[in-house]
């Protein structure tokens, strides 16, 4: 075929040049990601587009894959609207969106529960951006666990709390719908509303369960059971002996053992001590008066010092038991976290108390060195009257 033939055979065919308008619908496929977004061949390599930095972002934090050779579908926005390489900025965010929004509408009406990740915080509550919908996790609707408990109040405590929970997956379900402005308000406590009936149901005194400490206060422990019902180990429920520092015992999301111990007026009273034999029980058989022991310095009192000696129980050194001199602060002679040594002078299991004293270990020291110095002195009395005796002989 010569030149002239192959042109009139070019000009005979009909080109068809695919239409490109604001908000029409295109096939593309994911070319690489550059600085200024994702660039995607859109109908069949007619002209090239671009996603956008945040909305890139925000699609592969919600699970989008945009690696190369993935195929979708966008579209087109304002033509007006091009990248200084003259790039077509297109959106697939709003095609995604659609189903999303018809997805959560047909969930509601099931009564279905979603999963959501966080990926703001304020102090109301967790935002959530769903391909562009937006859902907001008010604080009362969090679930126990994720509850930020903080004594004082402290604004940007609870902040510093809520901010922790980001990249978090949450079950919540959808409590409210804004169709208009395509907004949900959420709850995590009412996804996990079937287990708290079933649990509560069968809830009664003298049940143990596994739980999960969800808050540290002053007072106790805050356990949940089954991530929506919450009860409370107060301080003196928690072990036998004095609690010096309650985070000893358990921080939040640790797994604890519990029995129930009380329900009033929807509050659960818990116990962990009561899962375990009572020490005043054994204390009698393992000690007697008069034996020495070895214990931490627990806590200082205007009248003493309390000193670690069987699991938790705490024996008191009275401050006239400390030491033989004349002391105001038994800090003077002892300090916390300090091993010291005491004989025990006073027991008593019915009343739960141990009476223990320093000084009558360091008086049965002083005792045996003037007894030692005696017998010393005696001897050498004794080598000087037979050195006496051998002269005069």
């Amino acid at each position: 075929m010569d030149l002239q033939n192959f042109l009139n055979g070019v000009q005979n065919e009909t080109v068809t040049v695919p239409k490109i308008k604001e908000g029409k619908k295109t096939k593309g496929t994911v070319i690489k990601k550059i600085e200024k977004g994702v660039l995607v061949s859109c109908q069949d390599d007619t002209f090239t587009g671009l996603i956008l930095p945040k909305e890139a972002k925000d699609l592969e934090r919600n699970g989008v894959d945009l690696s190369p050779g993935t195929e979708l579908e966008a579209e087109i926005i304002n033509l007006d609207t091009m990248d200084d390489e003259g790039y077509f900025v297109i959106s697939i965010s709003k095609l995604i969106q659609y189903d999303v929004w018809n997805s959560i509408l047909e969930k509601t009406k099931k009564d279905e529960t979603i999963t959501v990740v966080p990926s703001e915080a304020n102090l109301g509550g967790l935002l959530v951006d769903m391909h562009g919908i937006k859902g907001f996790i008010p604080l009362s609707q969090l679930a126990p666990v994720n509850y930020p408990r903080v004594e004082d109040g402290d604004q940007e405590k609870i902040f510093e709390q809520l901010l922790d929970l980001m990249g978090k997956e949450f079950q919540v379900r959808i409590i409210n719908i804004d169709e208009d402005g395509k907004r949900l308000i959420l709850s995590e406590r009412e996804a996990l509303r079937e287990e708290k009936d079933k649990i509560m149901q069968d809830l009664d005194i003298g049940k143990e369960y596994e739980g999960t400490i969800s808050g540290v206060s002053s007072y106790g422990l805050f356990v949940t059971i089954g991530g929506g019902i919450e009860g409370l180990v107060h301080v003196s429920e928690i072990t036998y002996g004095h609690v010096d520092n309650i985070e000893r015992f358990g921080n939040i999301g640790d797994k604890v053992n519990v029995k129930v111990i009380g329900y009033e007026d929807g509050k659960i009273s818990l116990s962990m001590k009561k899962l375990k034999g009572d020490p005043w029980k054994i204390i009698p058989q393992k000690f007697q008066i008069g034996d020495i022991v070895e214990g931490e310095v627990i806590r200082f009192v205007p009248y003493g010092v309390f000193i670690r000696v069987y699991d938790d129980i705490n024996g008191l050194i009275h401050l006239s038991e400390i030491t033989g001199k004349a002391v105001s602060n038994p800090a003077e002679i002892v300090k916390p976290g300090q091993k010291v040594k005491a004989k025990i002078i006073l027991m008593d299991p019915d009343k739960r108390k141990m009476g223990l004293s320093m000084k009558a270990l360091e008086e049965e020291k002083e005792g045996k060195s003037r007894s030692s110095k005696s017998t010393s002195a005696k001897e050498q009395k004794s080598e000087k009257v037979v050195v006496k005796k051998k002269k005069d002989q």
